[in-house]
């Protein structure tokens, strides 16, 4: 039983490390970009917990031409995906954050509802996937 959730611990741990550094970032200047980052990280963390979970137990595929091949691999894929993400959220907030704070802010405020809609899209191609087949270990050897 420990065995089968190391894991989902490990890539918790990771998520949470990977998505604290943009607002570590934005916390060194003292900007009203707090909360957005944390929104933001936190709608990107669940993006990739859902795209894991659809791709570890479902027949679905990942439509993100820059992660496809790594679709065998969904840990990699997530790893990867979110190490781009922190990237791109600690850009953003470095460069769009110092020169306009309020452009920033509404540019992480849309980029978590966005990313709150791929959960919900995530969620739906799940349940679409279940109805044809039902969910099964792992489809990947």
């Amino acid at each position: 039983m420990l065995h089968a959730c190391r894991p989902i611990v490990c890539l918790l741990a990771v998520l949470l490390i990977v998505y604290g550094l943009p607002t570590a970032a934005a916390a060194q200047e003292g900007s009203g970009l707090n909360r957005p980052t944390i929104a933001a990280s936190i709608a990107a963390a669940a993006d990739w917990a859902s795209t894991y979970h659809s791709l570890k137990h479902y027949r679905v595929r990942e439509t993100n031409p820059l992660l496809r091949p790594l679709d065998h691999s969904p840990g990699s894929l997530v790893a990867v995906g979110a190490l781009m993400d922190a990237g791109a959220f600690s850009a953003w907030n470095l460069t769009i954050g110092r020169k306009n704070e309020r452009l920033a802010a509404a540019g992480l405020w849309a980029m978590t509802a966005f990313r709150s809609y791929l959960v919900i899209h995530n969620l739906r191609t799940q349940r679409r996937a279940a109805r044809r087949e039902p969910p099964a270990a792992s489809h990947w050897p």
